[in-house]
């Protein structure tokens, strides 16, 4: 809510100091461009780390929240040790989580979690789609560096 407000609150003295309507578009454009990059740069990461990792076979212990985390993931032992997955659960597919079966997982000994078939999808899906997002936003982009 309260960045809700500053930004209105940005908009207003904008307007009162005369910046125009298509400039206040191009900097809102801006900033929601930054984000995509960023999301786009958050994907390569864990992609990354997912190219770093080893395949294993790990038994589906609980679905809990992390120290010092907000959303609950899904937990697997691997050798006597818990590992948390990477992502968060897939909370429509809870049933999909069962304790007593063996999944393949890939284990990152670098950041100490796991990347179950769901998280590996999310890197894929994740990485494709923001990769789109960025040629599209500068697309459009390079579309207003024309009417200028």
């Amino acid at each position: 809510m309260e960045l809700l407000v500053g930004i209105i609150v940005i908009i207003v003295l904008c307007k009162i100091l005369g910046v125009s309507n298509f400039v206040l578009i191009l900097c809102g454009l801006g900033i929601i461009e930054l984000i995509i990059i960023a999301m786009l740069l958050f994907f390569i990461y864990a992609s990354f780390h997912l190219l770093l990792t080893k395949k294993c076979s790990a038994n589906f212990t609980k679905i809990d929240t992390p120290e010092k985390k907000k959303f609950k993931v899904a937990f697997y032992e691997i050798d006597g040790n818990e590992y948390p997955c990477v992502f968060p659960r897939e909370a429509g597919f809870s049933s999909v989580y069962k304790t007593d079966k063996v999944y393949k997982v890939r284990y990152s000994k670098y950041l100490k979690k796991v990347y179950d078939i769901w998280a590996v999808i999310t890197c894929f899906v994740g990485l494709i789609f923001s990769i789109m997002a960025v040629a599209v936003t500068f697309g459009i982009i390079k579309n207003f560096e024309s009417i200028m």
